[in-house]
């Protein structure tokens, strides 16, 4: 036996074929376990809090939204910002930004996640909805720059997700960790739910990844998430995602494999607001 889980998140639809112990699986043969324990509990932690993200931005944001990044001015010799500090901070913009939202006539919904760069310099980056990028600088006032970048038409935002938590993949659990989580967020986000189906028919799990009759000719495999392995507790996997084509999307001549090598959905921020954000996972 093994299960089959479909999460739809905004254009996305997520699929997951994958043996598993606790239905007592016939013919899925168990692996070898990987690596130090340690190791591939964090390796494991750290991809599913990616998936968690990923699916929240997905449900949640799209084109003109943006991932917007908070940085500090600091002259040569002062101190930095504390983890105290930079939360104070974070508060009183978000305060501030969530009154410019209500003057809008807009409810603001948010993720946020600070870090710490590789120089020192601290951060804080968010994705947020769309609203003008005078009122972003006015309620971070004169503590330094914003940069922003809107997210992309895409609607699939897996290397923007994978981007905000690098830091926190590295110092989770450490003296080092600015958040005591992963991100903070509005409660008002949508919260994508799976499905889960267990199935017993052993030919039905092909590793295969296919646009479904329903779907076809509205929906695209993104080639960069099919994915194929073993996972922690011995048993295989496959996994791909499938993304709704949105307005003016060019059809490939194989529509079910049509992957974009451009589906990043927002990377490194661009390096003034307006300008499009870099492709290139951070």
């Amino acid at each position: 036996m093994y299960l089959l889980s479909v999460t739809r998140a905004g254009r996305t639809i997520e699929y997951e074929k994958y043996y598993t112990y606790r239905y007592g699986p016939k013919g899925g043969k168990r692996g070898k376990r990987r690596g130090p324990m340690t190791e591939v509990q964090r390796r494991a932690n750290n991809r599913q809090a990616e998936r968690k993200l990923r699916r929240l931005v997905n449900a949640n944001f799209g084109p003109g939204d943006l991932h917007i990044v908070l940085s500090y001015a600091r002259r040569k010799g002062d101190a930095y910002r504390t983890r105290e500090e930079m939360r104070k901070d974070a508060d009183r913009f978000l305060r501030n930004l969530r009154k410019a939202f209500k003057q809008a006539g807009m409810e603001l919904k948010y993720i946020h996640v600070m870090e710490i760069g590789e120089k020192g310099a601290r951060h804080h980056h968010l994705i947020i909805n769309h609203i003008d990028s005078r009122t972003i600088q006015n309620c971070w006032g004169g503590l330094g720059r914003v940069l922003i970048s809107p997210l992309d038409g895409s609607g699939q935002y897996r290397k923007l997700a994978e981007y905000l938590l690098k830091y926190s993949n590295r110092t989770v659990g450490t003296d080092a960790e600015l958040m005591g989580k992963r991100w903070s967020s509005s409660r008002n986000l949508v919260k994508p739910e799976t499905e889960r189906t267990v199935v017993s028919d052993r030919s039905f799990f092909r590793s295969e990844a296919k646009v479904p009759a329903a779907l076809a000719g509205r929906y695209y495999v993104d080639l960069e998430t099919v994915e194929k392995g073993v996972n922690a507790d011995g048993y295989g996997y496959f996994r791909y995602t499938l993304v709704a084509y949105g307005p003016g999307d060019g059809r490939g001549e194989d529509r079910e494999t049509h992957g974009r090598k451009r589906g990043a959905g927002g990377g490194r921020p661009a390096k003034r607001a307006g300008r499009r954000q870099h492709e290139k996972k951070g």
